[in-house]
């Protein structure tokens, strides 16, 4: 298909057309050569057969004339030369038979022949011509004698001699045949379809292989002349291609493109994107001169002088050009000037790049990386790059200020209470007060609900004091904002440089430091750093950090108390973290729970006790179920469902044994994302049990929202319900709401008999507590749990 495709292109190309005029041209140079050939052979065969045979005949009649001439020496008994001549002919043709190449007759004269006449009306007609013509010439012709092509010459004879006329009038008296007249001649027919045949097929072998050879000439050359067309077509098309190209890349170009003339400065070209830029068109700037429109040269070419003289590329960062479409640009323009061949400088090339939106947005970036997006108050970079530029000044000046760390009280309840929205309009509302109350000093927003403010050089700590007064008077009012009725407090925290600190780092802890006892001490305090409160913040972070070589060290255990029914029937055991440090001791879950949580790493020891705990109830004999704590830093950070399902994967648990126990703090943080993570929970058939319920909002709508599997009472109210009628009534109404939602309750704490007979009076389902067991590792609870190793373990507390 190719080939016939290539074929047809071939045929249709000017090289194809003129190779079938040259086939022309050769069909009619073979076809006249090849009839000039067969004309040329058909009259050598006449002329020489012709002569051949006339000059045979002469010479017989030259004999006859010298035999006449000597006849009379012989006698007269010699043959007259008439009846000689006749019978050497009979003679002649008798030896050659009828396959001789040619057959000699004498034929007489038309009516008065002796024995033989004309044998058709053509050759009567040629005798006769003879007697009309005064010196006759033997004629010869081809023609088709009984389907044959003879070869006929015709030559007259005449009675030369006196003998033969009185031979002939012997012969036929009264025919008066006088010297010299026409008696008669000789026919010679010599057969001429063979050389004609052979004549005919030579000339057709001539004027064929002259055509073909021609032809394959003409073709060979017709082939070379369309494969350079072909080459000079593709090179064209590769050329306007390319051409084309470059114009949509020019045109298309983000950058405005503009060409002039160096010698006489005439516009050449101007690109779509130079015309938008300057609110030009093209078509009233190309062709024109740089001096009638001085205004557009100087925006498209403020460097052309230079880049003509230096002929190097000249450019112009920031180029402030004003346009009549498109207001005020800034660009980054360059100037080029570009040589012909020659070396002399040809063209100028001007290329002009709009950057005002990259400015503008540049300048957002910058903006939007110091500053916080929800108050645009500076934000925590901008604060560091404030605070060390403060610090540097005020040591060389030797001055002092303050920093005053801000947290708002109660923001987290409106939050919650009344969403997003309202918490971030009254940020908004918050930032520009304290903006206005801060004056001179800087004001930042270091994220969340904290901010922080630098005050001014001057007296401090009384500057620093004033300006923190002016904060809870200014805030802490009661305010409405989207028809809700709010009230609102500041708790500050104050590190003063140098005092407090000779560094951004230390300054800052040491106002967080101090915010924390503020917040500690109650809402709405200012307290400023004391160096116990460093002290305390030093353990804070030593304990961090040894808690943190502790999980990677694997130094943490796992503890594990008892959970029963009512009766006393153990139906499971939580598992509780503990950590021994070998400088510390024992290290209370109080102290170090927090500190997990707050540096982040309660993931990495959640997910170690969730693994843990999961693989040791596996390998009870007994079912029993297995409580784990989660934190709510688990539900706001990774994928806890994806880990729990990873867990029993990996471990083998039944979903069923393990039950999961959350605070409402988890509820309160991201309500409609805890929603989800719990039911993500629910559906891999593990259990949810709401724990210290009533230490919280004790919020029924969590119970209502979510189908736990189990309450747990905090042990705070259990520890007083002998002793405090309050908590015993709460108590009781916990595990009357629990039996009206068809939920099983658990009383954390059970620590005396008095506890444990009240609650099962109550019809509490299960307990938990030092009466029931203590946590100990799993090894003092072998027997209860079907572990194999337990005798082993009694041999060795034997």
């Amino acid at each position: 298909m190719n080939e016939l495709s290539q074929f047809w292109r071939f045929m249709g190309s000017r090289s194809g057309r003129g190779f079938l005029v040259h086939l022309g041209i050769c069909a009619a140079l073979s076809l006249g050569v090849s009839c000039g050939y067969y004309s040329l052979s058909l009259d050598w065969f006449k002329q020489h057969k012709s002569s051949e045979k006339i000059t045979a005949l002469q010479l017989v009649d030259a004999f006859v004339t010298d035999y006449s001439a000597l006849r009379s020496q012989l006698g007269q008994a010699a043959p007259v030369p008439a009846s000689f001549r006749a019978h050497a002919i009979e003679a002649f043709n008798k030896q050659n038979g009828d396959n001789s190449e040619f057959r000699l007759v004498a034929v007489g004269r038309p009516g008065r022949e002796i024995a033989t006449g004309p044998t058709d009306a053509g050759m009567a007609e040629a005798i006769e011509n003879f007697a009309g013509n005064s010196n006759p010439k033997p004629i010869s012709e081809i023609l088709d004698l009984n389907g044959e092509r003879v070869f006929r010459t015709i030559y007259p004879t005449f009675a030369r001699e006196q003998s033969c006329v009185s031979c002939h009038n012997a012969l036929q008296p009264g025919a008066q045949w006088h010297l010299d007249d026409l008696m008669g001649a000789f026919v010679i027919d010599v057969p001429a379809s063979a050389f004609l045949h052979t004549i005919m097929w030579q000339s057709i072998g001539i004027g064929l292989g002259l055509f073909l050879a021609l032809g394959l000439a003409g073709l060979t050359i017709s082939l070379m002349h369309f494969r350079q067309l072909e080459a000079l077509d593709a090179s064209t098309a590769k050329l306007g291609r390319t051409q084309k190209f470059l114009d949509n890349i020019i045109e298309n170009m983000p950058v405005s493109v503009a060409v002039k003339d160096a010698r006489d400065r005439c516009y050449v070209l101007i690109n779509r994107t130079a015309e938008a830029i300057f609110g030009i068109a093209r078509g009233d700037l190309i062709g024109r001169y740089a001096h009638e429109d001085p205004e557009t040269t100087e925006a498209l070419f403020p460097l052309a002088d230079e880049a003509l003289r230096t002929r190097n590329l000249q450019t112009i960062a920031e180029q402030t050009v004003q346009t009549p479409h498109n207001g005020t640009r800034i660009l980054t323009t360059r100037n080029l000037s570009i040589p012909d061949e020659a070396g002399e400088q040809r063209y100028l090339l001007s290329l002009a790049e709009d950057i005002t939106e990259r400015k503008a947005a540049l300048a957002r970036i910058e903006h939007m990386a110091h500053h916080d997006v929800l108050t645009n108050l500076p934000n925590r970079a901008a604060f560091a790059e404030r605070l060390a530029g403060a610090i540097d000044a005020a040591r060389a000046d030797e001055e002092s200020f303050a920093v005053l760390s801000i947290d708002l009280d109660r923001f987290k309840e409106i939050n919650d209470t009344f969403g997003h929205a309202i918490g971030d309009d009254l940020l908004r509302e918050l930032a520009g007060q304290l903006g206005a109350l801060a004056g001179d000093a800087y004001l930042a927003r270091l994220g969340g609900d904290e901010f922080c403010i630098i005050t001014p050089n001057g007296d401090h700590p009384a500057l620093a004091e004033s300006i923190a007064g002016r904060l809870h008077s200014a805030v802490a009012i009661d305010r409405e904002l989207n028809g809700q009725h709010l009230r609102i407090g500041v708790s500050v925290g104050i590190a003063i440089f140098p005092a407090d600190g000779l560094d951004a780092t230390t300054l800052l802890n040491n106002a967080d430091a101090a915010l924390y006892r503020a917040k500690a001490a109650g809402r709405g305090k200012t307290r400023f750093f004391e160096i116990e409160m460093d002290n305390r913040l030093r353990e804070r972070r030593a304990i961090q950090h040894e808690l943190s070589s502790a999980i990677e060290r694997n130094d943490l255990r796992l503890h594990y108390q008892p959970l029963t029914k009512i009766d006393g029937e153990v139906i499971g055991f939580e598992a509780l973290v503990r950590w021994h440090n070998p400088v510390r001791g024992m290290v209370s879950p109080a102290t170090f729970i927090p500190v997990a949580e707050e540096s982040g790493l309660i993931m990495r020891i959640g997910e170690w006790v969730l693994r843990e705990a999961c693989r040791e109830a596996a390998r009870w004999a007994h079912p029993l179920q297995i409580a784990v704590n989660l934190s709510p830093i688990q539900f706001r950070h990774g994928d806890l469902p994806g880990l729990v399902h990873t867990v029993l994967l990996e471990t083998g648990l039944a979903p069923q044994r393990l039950e999961l126990e959350i605070t409402e703090g988890v509820m309160i943080e991201d309500f409609g994302r805890s929603l989800s993570i719990l039911r993500r929970l629910k559906a891999l058939g593990v259990r949810i049990a709401m724990d210290d319920f009533g230490t919280g909002y004790s919020s029924l709508s969590y119970l209502q929202s979510f189908p736990f599997d189990k309450i747990k009472i905090d042990q705070s109210f259990i520890s007083k319900i002998k002793s405090n009628p309050q908590s015993a009534a709460i108590v009781r109404a916990v595990i009357g709401l629990a039996h009206g939602l068809n939920l099983p309750v658990l009383a954390e704490g059970v620590e005396t008999r008095d506890q444990l007979e009240f609650l099962a009076a109550e019809s509490c389902n299960e307990v938990q507590g030092f009466l029931m067991g203590r946590p100990h590792p799993i090894l003092e609870y072998s027997e209860l749990v079907g572990r194999q190793d337990a005798a082993e373990v009694k041999q060795l507390s034997a």
